[in-house]
C-alpha cells in the first residue's frame, strides 16, 4: 500500500477506535469517575451527603452506548451531575449484587436515588436528548 493510501486511513482507524472506546463500561467509569460498587456509592453519597445517580446498562445495547457516548461525556452535563450526584454505572449483564428494585427488563435506565433512604426519587427510561436529560436530571 503506498504511503498516500496509508495516510488517509489513519483518520479513519482512529475514528472507528474512538467509537468502540465506552464500548467497556469498565473504561468510561474508571475515566469518568463512576463507582462500581453500588454500596460503596451510597456510602460516599450519604458521607458528602448528595443524592446517588444509578446509570443500568447491559452489553450489546445500542441505547445505552448511545447514553454514553453522546449525553454522559458532555461538558456541561458532566459538570452538572458532578456537582450534584454521586454517580455510579452498573451493567446488568456482568455485576454482581444490583439491589432488586433497580432490575429493569430493559435498559438504559438512570435512576436518581436519596442515599440515606434508599428511595428512588426519579427514574429515567432509555436514551432521551441531551437537553431532555439535562432536564430530568
Amino acid at each position: 500500500m503506498n504511503f498516500y493510501k496509508k495516510l488517509l486511513l489513519l483518520p479513519l482507524l482512529s475514528i472507528s477506535l474512538y467509537a468502540n472506546y465506552w464500548d467497556d463500561y469498565n473504561l468510561f467509569a474508571e475515566y469518568m469517575g463512576y463507582e462500581r460498587d453500588y454500596n460503596k456509592a451510597v456510602n460516599i453519597a450519604k458521607k458528602e451527603k448528595k443524592d446517588l445517580l444509578v446509570i443500568l446498562v447491559s452489553d450489546g445495547c445500542p441505547f445505552c452506548h448511545r447514553l454514553v457516548d453522546t449525553i454522559l461525556i458532555k461538558k456541561d452535563i458532566r459538570d452538572y451531575i458532578n456537582k450534584k450526584y454521586i454517580k455510579l454505572i452498573i451493567n446488568r449483564d456482568t455485576d454482581k449484587n444490583i439491589p432488586k428494585k433497580l432490575i429493569r427488563p430493559f435498559s438504559p435506565v438512570t435512576y436518581i436515588i436519596d442515599a440515606p433512604s434508599g428511595q428512588i426519587i426519579d427514574e429515567i427510561d432509555g436514551w432521551q436528548e441531551e437537553e431532555n436529560y439535562l432536564w430530568h436530571l
